[in-house]
């Protein structure tokens, strides 16, 4: 036989039944609960999921061990004879001799073969355009960072993307308290009310991006979301020509972990909006289960700077279906020392003027 104790919801000691008030007494913190609440909190079973018990349906990979095993691949360009060599992960580039645009055949075949294409909508004009947006007004940017040649490098990229889809049922539990205030002759006195509260919810997720590249950092990637998965089209080696292209190297289960945060955090951030009235809220357990989980890999269009100055690597990147651009600018020291020794001098200025006015007036 299992033995039973009962738990205080604040402290976690253990409570008795008080034979005076006909409640749960906690000797250590001196709450008291009623009977009929602490029976109900030790029938809640919610725990907090870990990864390992959050299962998706991964995609089959019969044919990864037929890949090459070699981290660089040669091919040759059908327009001018020359031997390309490339990392083996990428699709599709352009020949560095004449410019033609390739595709590189059997790179995305198998178990590497995308499921779909959200193709380019944006175009290398649109995504300079940006990028001259993103530097204009910039007084701290270094003189010789915008330059025409920088511009001419940004790259258009279909980059690999796992989308999850999945339906939830969430249990969450939260410890809240209400507070009250009143004089008691000389004194204030502070009543508070603690209180397990018990949600639960269906939530469906369809098509949670997570981008399978080494190369492609997730934040940034994430960044600039949402990509319109009702575009994505039925994959055509043809989207490909004239954009470098990449097959994942980064698993579906190996970015398991990231989407499963991802869902767990938005379950927890709906569900915590259904508690209100209550003057603090805590989450305690969080409880995820998954139901009729697929998985897709999909090429998403990204435009890409990668860029040095001053032995330092900038990133930027926009979202080659809606536009949106973010990225790290760097900042010229001299002109950051100019500017707050200038900022400086000219409060200092109007302190200055602002005492002398107040002097002749009389004030001080």
């Amino acid at each position: 036989m299992e033995a039973t104790s009962y738990r205080c919801p604040c402290c976690g000691a253990s409570l008795t039944f008080g034979a005076d008030s006909q409640e749960m007494h906690c000797a250590s913190c001196d709450n008291t609960f009623p009977l009929e609440s602490v029976e109900q909190a030790s029938h809640l079973h919610v725990e907090d999921t870990t990864d390992a018990q959050m299962h998706w349906d991964m995609p089959t990979a019969d044919s990864l061990s037929q890949q090459d095993a070699s981290s660089l691949h040669a091919f040759r360009c059908s327009t001018c004879g020359a031997e390309i060599l490339t990392e083996k992960e990428i699709a599709a580039t352009e020949c560095v001799y004449c410019g033609n645009p390739t595709i590189l055949p059997g790179v995305l075949e198998g178990a590497y073969k995308p499921d779909g294409v959200i193709p380019f909508q944006k175009t290398k004009e649109e995504a300079q355009v940006a990028f001259k947006n993103h530097c204009k007004g910039k007084k701290l940017l270094p003189s010789g960072f915008y330059t025409d040649a920088r511009l001419e490098k940004i790259t258009g990229v279909y980059v690999p993307f796992w989308l999850f889809s999945c339906e939830t049922e969430s249990d969450m539990t939260f410890n809240a308290t209400r507070t009250h205030v009143t004089r008691e002759g000389q004194y204030m006195v502070t009543r508070t009310s603690h209180y397990l509260i018990h949600r639960g919810g269906h939530i469906n997720f369809d098509q949670v991006p997570v981008d399978g590249s080494l190369k492609m950092d997730d934040t940034m990637m994430e960044s600039i979301e949402p990509f319109d998965a009702q575009k994505i089209q039925d994959f055509q080696i043809a989207y490909l020509s004239g954009y470098q292209a990449q097959r994942h190297d980064v698993s579906a289960e190996n970015c398991a972990p990231r989407v499963n945060a991802r869902i767990r955090q938005s379950v927890q951030s709906v569900i915590r909006d259904t508690v209100a009235g209550y003057h603090t809220v805590t989450p305690a357990k969080t409880q995820v289960n998954l139901y009729n989980t697929k998985v897709k890999q999909i090429l998403m269009p990204v435009w890409l700077l990668n860029t040095k100055w001053n032995d330092q690597m900038y990133t930027f990147a926009m979202n080659g279906q809606t536009g949106r651009f973010i990225g790290d600018l760097p900042t010229d020291k001299g002109k950051f020392w100019k500017w707050l020794l200038g900022l400086t001098f000219g409060l200092g200025i109007g302190g200055c003027v602002l005492l002398f006015v107040l002097m002749t007036m009389g004030v001080i």
